[in-house]
C-alpha cells in the first residue's frame, strides 16, 4: 500500500511540475529587446514569423498588421520564436547528427556493462548486454527517474544464474554510478576553465553555486569510493564492524562483496571509466546537436556543463523518465547562459522524444516480440566464473 501511495504521489508531483513547466513556455513568436543584468527581455511585439527565422529570409507579422524584416531590427532587438516555430524549423542535418551520436552511445554502454560483468566474474556476449540495455531503456520511460529501467535490467540479468547473482545485479548499480561520475567529471573539468556570465548577478551566482556543487559531489564520490574500497580505509573507519551491526547483515555482506570485487580488477574499471567518458561525450554531442537543430547558439563548452548536471538531477526518482524536472532545468540553464527559456524546454522535449522514447520503443519491441527469447538468451549467454563465492 505504501508503495502505491508513493508512486501516486510521485506521479502527482511530476504532473504538477510538467504542467507548470509547459505553462512557462512561450507559444507565440515575439520581437524583444535584450535588457542588462540578466533581466527578462522587453517584449516589443507579438505575432507570427514566416520563413526561416535562423536565416535572413523571414518576415515578422506583428499583431496589428506591422511587417518587419531582418533590416528593420533596431539595436539590441531580436526575434524570439515560439515553441511551435522552433519545432517547425528543425535543421535536419543537425538532428540526424544528434541521433547518430546517441546511437554510438547506446552501443558503447552495452560494451561498458559487459566489461563490468566480466570483472565481477560473469561472462556474457556483447549482444546479450545490448539486448538487456534496450529493455532497460524501455522501462525507463514508465518508471520514476532516468534509472528505473536499471532495476528491470538487474532482475533480468540474474535469471537462470546459480552463482554470482548478487555480483551480476550490483554490476548494474556500478555501471550507473560510473556513468554519473564520468558525466560530472566532464562537467567539473569544463567548469574549471569556463568563464561564467559577466554583469549578470543572478545567473552568475547560480552558475557559481552549480560549480561548487559539482566539485563537492565529485570530491565526496572520490573520497567515499577510496574509503569503501581501501582495506586500510575500512579499518580506520570500522566499516566492516558497522556493516555487521546492520539488519539483514548476510544480504549486506553479499552486496558489499559484489561491490568491493572491483578493487581487484583495476584494469577493467579503468577501461570502463575510459569508455564511460567517451560515451558521455557522445551524449553531450547528441544534446548539443539537437539544440543546434532548433537554433540554439550555446557553445559546446556550455553544453558540457548543462547536460551532465541536468541528466544527473533527472536521475533522481521523482518523475517517470525525469519528465518535468529535466525540462525545467534545461530551460533555466539556457536562461542563465543567455538563451530563451522556451528554447531550452523545446530542446529537452525533442531530445527526450528522440533518445528516451524513440530508443525506448525499440527496447519495447525487443521485450514484446521476443520476451521468451530474451530470457533464454540471457540464461544461456551468462556464464559465471566457478568459485566458492556464490554471491
Amino acid at each position: 500500500m505504501k508503495g502505491i501511495v508513493g508512486t501516486v504521489l510521485k506521479l502527482a508531483v511530476a504532473g504538477v511540475l510538467l504542467v507548470w513547466v509547459l505553462s512557462q513556455i512561450e507559444t507565440r513568436d515575439r520581437l524583444v529587446r535584450a535588457l542588462p543584468n540578466g533581466q527578462e527581455a522587453e517584449v516589443l511585439a507579438s505575432g507570427r514569423i514566416e520563413g526561416d527565422w535562423q536565416g535572413e529570409d523571414w518576415v515578422f507579422l506583428a499583431d496589428g498588421g506591422r511587417k518587419l524584416g531582418p533590416d528593420d531590427l533596431g539595436e539590441g532587438e531580436e526575434l524570439r520564436p515560439g515553441f511551435f516555430t522552433l519545432l517547425r524549423n528543425i535543421r535536419p542535418a543537425w538532428y540526424v547528427l544528434g541521433i547518430a551520436a546517441w546511437a554510438v552511445l547506446v552501443l558503447i554502454v552495452a560494451w561498458r556493462w559487459q566489461i563490468l560483468l566480466g570483472a565481477a566474474g560473469v561472462q556474457t556476449p556483447w549482444r546479450n548486454a545490448l539486448r538487456l540495455c534496450f529493455v532497460g531503456y524501455f522501462f525507463n520511460n514508465v518508471m520514476p527517474g532516468l534509472t528505473g529501467g536499471d532495476l528491470v535490467r538487474a532482475v533480468l540479468v540474474t535469471r537462470g544464474m546459480q552463482v554470482h547473482r548478487t555480483r551480476a545485479a550490483m554490476s548494474v548499480l556500478v555501471d550507473r554510478l560510473l556513468g554519473l561520475f564520468s558525466l560530472l567529471l566532464l562537467a567539473g573539468v569544463v567548469l574549471l576553465f569556463l568563464d561564467l556570465p559577466q554583469g549578470q548577478e543572478g545567473p552568475a551566482r547560480r552558475l557559481a553555486l552549480v560549480r561548487q556543487g559539482v566539485f563537492l559531489i565529485l570530491g565526496a564520490a572520490v573520497l567515499g569510493a577510496a574509503v569503501w574500497l581501501s582495506r586500510r580505509g575500512r579499518r580506520w573507519f570500522r566499516i566492516d564492524a558497522l556493516l555487521r551491526r546492520l539488519p539483514a547483515r548476510e544480504l549486506v555482506a553479499k552486496v558489499d562483496g559484489a561491490i568491493t570485487v572491483y578493487r581487484e580488477r583495476p584494469a577493467a574499471v579503468a577501461a570502463a571509466l575510459g569508455l564511460s567518458l567517451f560515451l558521455q561525450v557522445c551524449g553531450i554531442l547528441s544534446f548539443w546537436a539537437t539544440g543546434r537543430a532548433l537554433g540554439a547558439g550555446l557553445g559546446l563548452d556550455q553544453q558540457f556543463v548543462i547536460f551532465p548536471v541536468v541528466q544527473t538531477v533527472s536521475s533522481v526518482p521523482v518523475a517517470p523518465a525525469g519528465w518535468g524536472v529535466g525540462e525545467w532545468l534545461y530551460g533555466k540553464f539556457f536562461q542563465w547562459f543567455g538563451a530563451p527559456y522556451t528554447l531550452g524546454v523545446a530542446a529537452s522535449i525533442l531530445f527526450r522524444l528522440t533518445t528516451q522514447v524513440g530508443f525506448g520503443l525499440l527496447g519495447g519491441l525487443v521485450w514484446l516480440l521476443a520476451r521468451k527469447q530474451v530470457a533464454a538468451a540471457v540464461a544461456e549467454g551468462l556464464e559465471a566464473d566457478p568459485s566458492p563465492d556464490r554471491a
